[in-house]
């Protein structure tokens, strides 16, 4: 099947670049570390740790901070009250801070214009689909691939953006790695995606640096660099506008 758009298919990383998780999984880390260890942990440190890479699972970040701070507390136990104070008793917890990133008509744009939508995300499926139905995307995209899809192999390994594009496969659109781009906030998704042979955009949410974030995504394999995410149905029409590396739009 031809496609007239030189990217059809456009993957978006969930948190950090389409909801704005500073006051949820964030939140939920400090007050885990604090939990098991008494110690308050400062988003600078977090934010450290996620720009190390291989933290792209923020139960296992978790667990790793806590046990630099001197704590063996087993993984199960740091997920739960993880949980405790991110989705709460009844989905009321920290979860209910959260807020989109890029407006519900920007996305509608891009889908107008015939490009395929999907999500590759370390959620879990449960809270991806409490997020698309709190904001009603449900029905912008095609396809999700949370972490129960992943085997384990979650970014900056390449398999879940390789697995997005078997789905569409299976469904008959045969769109390859080169006529994909994927759009992240992390150095994890920057490495996965250039992995893939994808396209990579690198999009910084409002509650971190724009010029050293945005240096360190270029490093790791952003060809373009974002804060408005407003620009993105016309960057994506046209790849050849990213010509200057890490450009900022």
């Amino acid at each position: 099947m031809p496609y007239s758009l030189a990217l059809p298919l456009v993957l978006f990383d969930m948190d950090g670049v389409l909801v704005d998780v500073s006051k949820s999984y964030r939140r939920a880390i400090e007050e885990t570390v604090y939990f098991f260890t008494g110690r308050k942990v400062k988003p600078v440190t977090i934010q450290r740790y996620k720009d190390r890479g291989g933290f792209n699972d923020d139960w296992v970040l978790t667990h790793e901070i806590v046990g630099d701070y001197g704590m063996e507390v087993a993984q199960n136990r740091i997920v739960n009250e993880f949980q405790r104070h991110y989705r709460g008793e009844d989905w009321d917890g920290f979860i209910m801070e959260e807020i989109p990133l890029v407006s519900t008509e920007i996305l509608q744009k891009l889908r107008d214009q015939g490009h395929i939508l999907g999500i590759v995300t370390g959620r879990p499926r449960a809270e991806a689909h409490w997020a698309l139905d709190r904001f009603g995307w449900r029905k912008i995209f095609s396809l999700l691939v949370p972490r129960e899809k992943q085997d384990d192999r979650t970014k900056p390994d390449p398999y879940p953006l390789l697995y997005a594009l078997g789905i569409l496969h299976g469904a008959g659109l045969a769109i390859e790695p080169h006529e994909s781009v994927y759009i992240g906030d992390s150095v994890d998704d920057m490495t996965a995606a250039r992995a893939a042979k994808m396209h990579a955009i690198g999009f910084i949410p409002p509650y971190l640096d724009h010029d050293s974030h945005g240096k360190l995504l270029c490093e790791r394999g952003a060809q373009l660099i974002i804060s408005n995410p407003d620009t993105l149905p016309s960057l994506v029409s046209d790849p050849n506008q990213w010509s200057l590396v890490g450009s900022s739009h």
